[in-house]
């Protein structure tokens, strides 16, 4: 399979990260995801990028309401990481660590735990083991359909440092919920949340006195959103989802991946419609970070005004007593 590949330059500082967005496809099928996997991972060593990003549940592909719910959980079972452990040791094994190549693999996968099934995100890396449990993000905010198939993530955060700025991860519908990314902002004080996505497009929104109508609603929220968690935190936001349509649900997938600025304008996005993988080369993830905070830090102000305010609240308590 061939994927349209565009390439946009950051910067002319090579020293900073060359990304890569994986705007893909996703089968309900283990061995299609995993061959596609594999294949974009080796255009991502040619390329020289240094870390790559596929969507959520890229291994398995998104669920959908099957008829027999025993189809889905078959399906989980064959993709979650103990069932795939010697092709994910393969390609950690491929990955390089302090030289010019890629360092890290963002990806969304099924972890099996206590009988349990959830949604997560992985990192590989040679310094990392991806089983640990201070390296794994369990989605917190799950949609209807996840329910019935998926135990809640609790409000542990993942966030690491590299030598380029520090990551924290989200995953689809947690980036409707505004306290995640800011607790990674101004808790974990990360340059960059990546967000990984099966985020939909189909669904309507009509003013009609006001002639205004979009048939893609979600999929505007997915572009809203991704702006206004940068804006409003000052940091780099970063998105892969699905695009195109579901075999089984008949859903549309919304695509878009890209990448936002601390600013929130939109640098580069990825087709609505098509496969596409987006290399975005030299990005300053904390340097950018810190000259866009030079006029307001959000933060700083954010902190200081709730600090006074609880030394007030104080000396009103003493007060009373």
């Amino acid at each position: 399979m061939s994927f349209r590949i565009v390439e946009r330059v950051f910067s002319e500082d090579e020293k900073l990260p060359t990304i890569l967005l994986a705007n893909i496809y996703g089968a309900p099928s283990v061995e299609k995801n995993l061959a596609k996997m594999e294949q974009i991972i080796e255009i991502a060593h040619k390329k020289k990028v240094n870390v790559l990003i596929f969507p959520e549940l890229s291994v398995t592909g998104y669920i959908w309401k099957a008829e027999r719910r025993a189809e889905i959980f078959d399906l989980l079972a064959a993709g979650e990481n103990g069932a795939i452990a010697a092709r994910l040791n393969n390609i950690r094994d491929s990955l390089t660590e302090g030289e010019d190549g890629l360092e890290y693999i963002f990806y969304g996968n099924i972890r099996r735990k206590e009988e349990n099934y959830y949604n997560c995100t992985f990192i590989l890396n040679p310094g990392i083991d991806y089983r640990k449990e201070e390296y794994i993000y369990a989605k917190v905010f799950l949609t209807p359909i996840e329910k019935d198939f998926f135990k809640q993530g609790t409000d542990k955060r993942l966030s690491i440092e590299t030598k380029w700025g520090r990551f924290g991860f989200l995953i689809c519908y947690d980036l409707c919920f505004v306290e995640l990314p800011r607790q990674y902002a101004f808790i974990d004080r990360v340059d960059a949340i990546v967000t990984m996505a099966a985020w939909h497009s189909q669904a309507v929104r009509e003013y009609a006195s006001m002639n205004t109508r979009t048939d893609h609603y979600y999929g505007y929220l997915w572009d809203l959103m991704n702006a206004s968690k940068a804006a409003y935190n000052q940091v780099w936001s970063l998105g892969a989802n699905w695009v195109g349509l579901h075999p089984r649900s008949k859903e549309y997938f919304w695509g878009g991946s890209g990448i936002w600025p601390p600013s929130g304008m939109k640098l580069l996005q990825a087709s609505n419609i098509n496969e596409e993988l987006l290399i975005i080369r030299n990005v300053d993830i904390s340097g950018q970070s810190s000259k866009e905070q030079d006029d307001f830090d959000y933060r700083i102000d954010f902190e200081d005004f709730y600090r006074n305010l609880k030394y007030r609240e104080k000396c009103l308590y003493s007060l009373e007593d």
